[in-house]
């Protein structure tokens, strides 16, 4: 419970250094260009929307897995199905849930 929010900062991270490094090697902006559009652009609230959303993909991820493990009954082939089945429901759900958050949260 406590890593996944230090899973997402760090990816933020990973994010701002990577478009840093790619404006560092470009020479398409300066540096200071960049760290004053990051400035400007920065908003506390994507924060807590990236939490937010982690959260909901969390719960669809390990809720929608659950349910179609434990479904395989008569031999090995059915565990594909089910695992085939479970992945196509979870991206299912997690486009539909992100547009609705998007919708909600954004708007």
């Amino acid at each position: 419970c406590l890593f996944n929010p230090l899973l997402m900062l760090f990816s933020l991270m990973v994010g701002i250094l990577g478009g840093w490094l790619i404006v560092a090697t470009t020479g398409m902006i300066t540096l200071s260009q960049y760290a004053t559009g990051l400035r400007f652009a920065f908003n506390g609230y994507y924060i807590v929307y990236a939490l937010t959303k982690m959260v909901a993909f969390s719960f669809i991820i390990v809720t929608v897995s659950a349910l179609y493990g434990y479904s395989p009954k008569e031999n090995s082939m059915e565990v594909g199905r089910a695992s085939t089945r479970s992945i196509v429901a979870i991206c299912l759900l997690i486009l539909i849930v992100d547009l609705a958050l998007t919708q909600l949260m954004l708007n």
